[in-house]
């Protein structure tokens, strides 16, 4: 008797702990939010989960180390799909130490981009050399290596250019670009065609980390909006802010122009995570985090 009671009872503690054991994975799952999970080429989407905790996410596909910031009660991480990332299914884990502790599976689909097409001189060609272009890259990646961790950013973003007749954008994001009939990447924002001295206005509330001229964007602006989020601003005549400055949506921070490499009058225009170029349209048209 005393030995099926023995047994009886084993049998109940390991009940008890696989049951606690689920039951602690079960809550985890239910804990840990994925905004999306599919995801165009060029979009991102949004990882939340208890502040108290401290969690790995890993998803390979991402070409940024992601960051992690802590948002009211809870833990969040923004994950940008970089446009040239193939269509598939790719898998987010996340680890609490070494314990994978959720896995799902992210599909990334068509961004549907157009093509664009520009001819330059080999004068303005060399404004996109690859020396230049490595210049330009390293300035921006250090303006955007330490990100606020605080969310500065309020609402919709906005557009930059106030005039609504130049809201009709003249290249758009996640286009194939080819100089000179020759494939030289993907356009990473939005081209308004504002006239030079046409007034630009910051697209929220930020602080500027970089203001200066680039040979390959000429004058450029960025402002870092918190959470690992950017604007920046380019081929700009005049500069009305300088890093340091906080600045407010909708607050002038220069003029518009014709500066490095361009084939004409124009304000190009990104919003990226990290340095990861993602639509601008997903912060005008909505807010990304409430």
């Amino acid at each position: 008797m005393r030995k099926i009671l023995i047994l009886l009872l084993s049998i109940s503690i390991f009940s008890c702990i696989f049951f606690y054991k689920d039951f602690d994975i079960y809550m985890t799952k239910k804990n840990i939010k994925i905004s999306t999970e599919t995801v165009k080429q060029g979009e991102l989407f949004v990882v939340e989960y208890p502040k108290k905790k401290d969690y790995k996410i890993v998803f390979k596909k991402s070409q940024i180390k992601l960051k992690t910031f802590i948002y009211n009660d809870k833990k969040i991480t923004l994950i940008p799909v970089h446009y040239s990332t193939a269509e598939g299914n790719y898998p987010l884990e996340i680890y609490n130490k070494n314990q994978l502790i959720y896995k799902k599976d992210i599909k990334i689909v068509d961004g549907n981009f157009k093509k664009s097409y520009i001819t330059v001189s080999n004068t303005m060609k060399e404004k996109r050399s690859s020396s230049n272009m490595k210049v330009m890259t390293n300035k921006t990646a250090e303006a955007k290596s330490n990100p606020i961790k605080e969310k500065l950013w309020e609402g919709n973003f906005i557009y930059p250019t106030e005039d609504k007749k130049y809201h009709d954008i003249s290249s758009t994001f996640g286009a194939m670009r080819f100089v000179n009939n020759k494939v030289v990447g993907y356009h990473s924002g939005m081209d308004f065609p504002v006239p030079v001295g046409t007034t630009l206005k910051a697209t929220n509330n930020g602080k500027v980390v970089l203001a200066e001229n680039l040979t390959t964007t000429g004058n450029t602006i960025i402002i870092d909006h918190g959470l690992n989020v950017y604007s920046a601003y380019a081929h700009m005549s005049e500069l009305s802010v300088k890093v340091g400055d906080t600045v407010k949506k909708g607050e002038t921070i220069g003029k518009s122009g014709n500066t490095g490499f361009t084939t004409g009058p124009h304000l190009h225009f990104t919003i990226s995570v990290g340095t990861t170029f993602v639509n601008p349209r997903l912060f005008i048209n909505s807010n990304i985090i409430e």
